[in-house]
């Protein structure tokens, strides 16, 4: 369990650094302070995860989801963009399931999923912008 707890903090590590550095040639301003806010979100699951608050959990693993009920979201309307979303939309579900379960090693692994469907779909944003 806690080999489990040092891998995903190490990969919200790196996610955060992909978060924050990568997209923002494409983002619009709108873009780029929804993407903010779901940085601050995953960090506060995060810490949920390591403190064990499941309330928090709960909560900001919600916030995450809505996210995606944002017009900033829907940058793109391609289907690759899209099956990225569906990808971070059941992350953040499972997440939520996880939290009210109280069951933290099905958490951990969920913010896995959505810290590497945060990473891909950031990838995925970077080389469209590279291949222009």
């Amino acid at each position: 369990m806690i080999r489990s707890y040092k891998q995903v903090i190490g990969f919200a590590a790196v996610a955060g650094v992909v978060l924050t550095s990568s997209g923002a040639a494409m983002q619009t301003p709108t873009t780029g302070t929804l993407m903010r806010q779901k940085l601050a979100h995953a960090q506060r699951v995060l810490e949920a995860l390591t403190t064990s608050d499941y309330a928090l959990l709960e909560r900001e693993s919600a916030e995450l989801s809505r996210a995606t009920t944002q017009p900033a979201w829907m940058v793109l309307k391609t289907p690759e963009y899209r099956r990225q979303s569906e990808a971070f939309l059941k992350a953040t579900e499972s997440l939520v399931a996880a939290a009210r379960q109280r069951d933290l090693d099905a958490a951990a692994k969920q913010y896995t999923e959505l810290a590497m469907a945060c990473y891909q779909c950031h990838r995925h944003m970077k080389d469209m912008r590279i291949a222009r």
